[in-house]
């Protein structure tokens, strides 16, 4: 069996933009899985978080971003941008720049001997590659507390919700206080259900609406960037390698506390006055009982006390944690040293395990908090396009 040179793992903004980079500079390579499936599995009636020119697939050929895209299609081009219409930017950019993407899952990858994996796809296909790119983004990543693990059918991640239409007439518990709880209450709202929104904090943050006119000395001072308007955020995304300077506990706390839990502005008048919220409530215990859900919940200056719920949404964001990694093998993944459970990459993005690299938001520790976006893909993808080079 002929050995590939690159194997990339996943079909989303980073995988598409370090093929298109592989193939621009004629690299060997096999890119799998649906494309844009990630963002394609979104429920209807959501929009980016993220301002459009931070959306970015990064391709080597100018006219190809996501603003110029929604121009050309006469559709906002700054915020709100529907998901519908980066899915639809992503596959244009997939079939026409990366176009022998191949649909098919990878199921296991292990260590194949020195310098070699061996991939196994979900058709059974085996193939073997001396490196291998994981750039699955938040695939496999999605976090549920401890306490909830137990509700098995009755609880859900909001990464695992393509449709809101089974909580009509139901009463739900949302749990969260980021964007996608915020928006999994409005959307439980939407179709008919009765959301509560149980929140540890004191409140519910909304961003404000990015203004698209600033003046000269505004955008000097306060600089618009993929992270928002700020010199900070401006070093941040401008300067990724001295990020990976930092000494190291000090730059796992500035990438893990930068952009706190906020809801985009334009789901506001969707949530308020139509939501019931609970603030400073955390949830201590979960049972079914008759095919409802127990929750027991601890209000701050409140005596515990119990809610019964249909069904709970966990909008409790995502762990970055290599061993949820299901596709890597369990020998594999031991072989990866770790800053706290992310891989502790080199400058180019590969692990202590020789040609195996990561891209998206599993190297936000090394590399800082816009690696948490797909705008970290500018940056990433020639990088290690480069790295690949044969």
């Amino acid at each position: 069996m002929k050995d590939i040179h690159v194997a990339i793992i996943g079909s989303g903004p980073y995988a598409l933009s370090l093929a298109a980079h592989l193939r621009a500079r004629g690299t060997s390579h096999r890119v799998f899985g649906p494309a844009m499936h990630f963002w394609r599995s979104m429920p209807k009636g959501l929009n980016l978080k993220s301002l459009g020119f931070a959306t970015n697939i990064c391709i080597p050929q100018p006219g190809q971003s996501f603003p110029e895209w929604c121009r050309r299609q006469g559709l906002e081009e700054l915020e709100p941008c529907s998901m519908e219409s980066y899915a639809a930017y992503g596959l244009e950019i997939q079939q026409r720049f990366v176009p022998d993407l191949e649909p098919e899952q990878v199921v296991m990858v292990r260590s194949a001997g020195k310098h070699r994996f061996e991939v196994t796809l979900s058709n059974g296909d085996v193939v073997h590659a001396r490196n291998v790119v994981s750039a699955t983004g938040l695939s496999e990543l999605d976090h549920t507390p401890e306490v909830l693990e137990g509700l098995g059918e009755y609880v859900t991640h909001t990464a695992a919700l393509h449709s809101y239409d089974q909580f009509a007439g139901k009463k739900v518990a949302v749990i969260g206080a980021g964007a996608s709880a915020i928006e999994a209450a409005a959307l439980v709202h939407e179709a008919g259900g009765q959301p509560h929104l149980l929140v540890r904090g004191s409140r519910v943050t909304f961003n404000t609406r990015a203004p698209p006119d600033r003046s000269l000395i505004k955008r000097i001072l306060m600089p618009d960037t993929v992270l928002g308007a700020g010199m900070k955020n401006w070093l941040l995304q401008s300067l990724p390698w001295a990020f990976y300077f930092i000494p190291r506990q000090r730059r796992v706390r500035l990438a893990k506390g930068w952009l706190p839990p906020r809801a985009p502005w334009w789901i506001q008048d969707r949530f308020e006055g139509k939501i019931n919220v609970k603030l400073r409530t955390t949830v201590v215990s979960a049972k079914t009982v008759d095919h409802q859900v127990t929750l027991g919940l601890r209000t701050e200056g409140v005596s515990d006390y119990s809610m019964c719920f249909d069904h709970v949404v966990a909008g409790t964001g995502y762990t970055l944690d290599v061993d949820r990694l299901s596709y890597l093998d369990a020998g594999l993944r031991l072989r990866v040293l770790r800053i706290g459970r992310s891989p502790d990459l080199s400058l180019r993005f590969e692990s202590s395990l020789s040609g195996l690299y990561f891209l998206g938001p599993l190297t936000a520790l090394n590399f800082g908090p816009v690696f948490r976006f797909v705008a970290g893909a500018r940056f990433a993808a020639p990088t290690l396009a480069a790295r690949l080079a044969v």
